[in-house]
């Protein structure tokens, strides 16, 4: 059985900052000609109202990914605790072994604990903010970014290859 925790179509983006409109157009333009869906492609121009949909456009596939990776972190943690619980109460100190409710409560509180703490920081994606701080700052600059989403690393290295030298900057997440 194969748990999948993340629930995104695209966990991957890469963003290319531009000059002007005609330039970010192009840029697209360029890429869908190369073999890139337009669906995946995203234009943000200055003072864009649109983007937070624009950066991260799969919101519920985010919710979705927070509540699994709770769920089966948190219960493999607990899991984990109880084998520790259980090895400690069968040969473990006599501490362990002389209050064996108390061993069990204690390491599958932390187990669980430790599981939803792992599964915070898959949820949160601290891999994305330079990515989008990057985004913000250009569109307050009056400058226009195209963000591709994806989900393969071949395909980040062609959209940076073919943007290289037309683009003022890129970013990337994986």
């Amino acid at each position: 059985m194969e748990v999948e925790i993340q629930d995104e179509k695209h966990t991957g983006r890469v963003a290319a900052v531009f000059d002007d409109k005609d330039s970010a157009n192009a840029a697209k333009k360029k890429l869908v000609d190369n073999g890139i869906s337009p669906s995946v492609i995203s234009i943000v121009k200055p003072e864009d109202s649109n983007i937070s949909r624009k950066i991260e456009p799969e919101s519920h596939g985010i919710a979705k990914t927070i509540v699994k990776s709770h769920g089966w972190l948190g219960l493999i943690g607990m899991i984990l605790g109880l084998i520790i619980a259980t090895a400690l109460v069968i040969s473990g100190p006599e501490m362990t072994q002389s209050s064996p409710l108390f061993t069990y409560l204690v390491f599958i509180f932390f187990g669980l604990t430790f599981g939803m703490m792992i599964a915070g920081a898959i949820s949160i994606r601290p891999d994305h903010d330079p990515l989008i701080t990057k985004t913000v700052e250009a569109s307050h600059e009056d400058h226009w970014t195209v963000i591709v989403q994806t989900d393969d690393h071949e395909e980040i290295g062609l959209i940076k290859e073919l943007l290289e030298g037309s683009a003022i900057s890129f970013s990337e997440t994986f």
